[in-house]
């Protein structure tokens, strides 16, 4: 191992124990030193980017720190910049250990077994996928792709289309913002419009079967197109699932999502810490029950050795999209962008629906998350003053927030699945999810129209 790489692996890591540690104590000193390490990774990391990322990260460090000089800002505020995004950069780094237990035993073959005779066609596959990470994301939000991404990968390239099964993913993934509490959008209108989280469940539940059925259409129709790259899968003769493994799998998965959900419940700690902290415990505390400490050991060494470099770039681009989205808080720039709603919209409810989605998914390709211009947005105007109708703004704001997550491609989730399969994060989100994210503004401002205004 090379020393700069044994350097990198230590400095992540510190970086992560010391921000999980200064959630509880909240010493200034430990943050200070936690930003120290963080700069390392940063610096770290910029020569190994590709061009295009290394060139983004670059342009909005440079942009934040103009901004933050031209509004005066004292040194703390740019130690807040730099760590604005340093629960999720924790998060990234520690979820991979998350799917250890998964691998003490070889549940993978059983599992193979299981999808080449009950899941021959790869939409079967997809709508399961779907439906799963889409109802362990309202339980849990983040995390519950990488959940499922390790769970189901190795079966997905029996496909021989990766691209279809991480369209599945990060769109029923999505889909949960239409109605998942955990979601920063449903907790903004909640909190400022006094929307409540009850009211708009049927609605959202509606809409997240029309975002799914949409993906599975869109599979249905490139089978149609293409039935050479969609093959059946072909069980090998004489196979026969050991269900024992695989009620193991279930049992272990069932088991984590419940340690997430039971410290979510009684303790007040924020997610982006119990999901780090159930990373860490979950594999330890299965490998003693399950008398596995061999293999959690060698599962250890994997992740050390290859896991903890992998999240560099993602690391790298959240921390300056945090940087930036700082930076335009602080200069008070985050506050103009409703004004650049037109006025004349009011009398096409439509176009105003769609103009809004547009205001919250185009400053997040470039960065600045959807958090800070829907909050801005949502402070700054009200309902009546667009010509819509509270339930018809609540909606086009949830739905222009998570067009903006999935397509953006700085977003935790496009940042976590580059993470797990190696790609650039621009691949995920535009590359997969682009021309779908515009199908979707399109038909969800219409649905929004007709619906809305007879909702309240």
């Amino acid at each position: 191992m090379k020393d700069k790489d044994l350097l990198l692996r230590q400095a992540i890591i510190a970086f992560a124990l010391l921000r999980l540690i200064n959630y509880f104590l909240s010493l200034p000193p430990l943050n200070y030193l936690s930003a120290i390490f963080l700069a390392l990774i940063m610096l770290r990391a910029l020569p190994k980017l590709d061009k295009p990322t290394a060139l983004v990260v670059t342009g909005l460090f440079l942009i934040g720190s103009v901004l933050l000089i031209r509004s005066r800002s004292p040194w703390e505020i740019w130690i807040d910049a730099l760590l604005k995004n340093a629960d999720l950069v924790t998060l990234f780094i520690c979820v991979p250990m998350m799917s250890m237990p998964f691998f003490y035993e070889d549940y993978q073959s059983e599992l193979k077994t299981l999808v080449q005779t009950r899941m021959q066609n790869i939409l079967g596959f997809c709508l399961l996928v779907s439906v799963c990470v889409h109802f362990l994301a309202v339980l849990i939000s983040v995390g519950a792709m990488a959940i499922m991404y390790e769970l189901m990968h190795p079966y997905a390239e029996l496909y021989r289309s990766e691209d279809t099964f991480l369209r599945s993913l990060t769109r029923a993934y999505n889909a949960s913002g239409f109605w998942s509490p955990a979601w920063a959008s449903m907790i903004v209108l909640n909190a400022q419009l006094r929307v409540p989280w009850v009211s708009l469940i049927p609605v959202g539940l509606a809409f997240s079967a029309i975002f799914i059925g949409l993906d599975m259409g869109s599979i249905f129709l490139r089978q149609r197109l293409h039935p050479d790259d969609y093959p059946r899968l072909q069980a090998e003769e004489g196979a026969r699932v050991e269900w024992r493994k695989l009620r193991i799998m279930v049992i272990l998965a069932v088991a984590l999502i419940g340690m997430i959900i039971l410290l979510n419940l009684v303790t007040p700690w924020d997610l982006l810490i119990i999901v780090p902290i159930v990373s860490i415990a979950f594999p330890l505390l299965s490998a003693l029950l399950q008398r596995h400490l061999p293999e959690y050991g060698a599962g250890v060494v994997n992740y050390y050795r290859n896991s903890l470099l992998k999240v560099q770039g993602q690391c790298a681009l959240f921390t300056a999209a945090g940087f930036l989205g700082k930076a335009l808080d602080v200069s008070g720039m985050g506050a103009l962008l409703p004004k650049l709603l037109p006025q004349f919209l009011t009398v096409y409810p439509t176009l105003m629906i769609a103009a809004i989605m547009l205001l919250l998914i185009l400053p997040s390709l470039v960065g600045i998350h959807p958090a800070a211009a829907g909050t801005a947005l949502v402070l700054a105007v009200t309902p009546a003053s667009l010509g819509l109708s509270l339930m018809t703004f609540s909606l086009t704001v949830l739905a222009g927030w998570l067009i903006a997550i999935m397509v953006s491609p700085f977003s935790a989730n496009s940042l976590m699945i580059a993470g797990l399969t190696g790609r650039p994060s621009w691949s995920i989100s535009l590359g997969l999810n682009g021309k779908f994210g515009l199908l979707a503004l399109v038909l969800f401002s219409i649905l929004i129209s007709l619906i809305g205004p007879l909702l309240g």
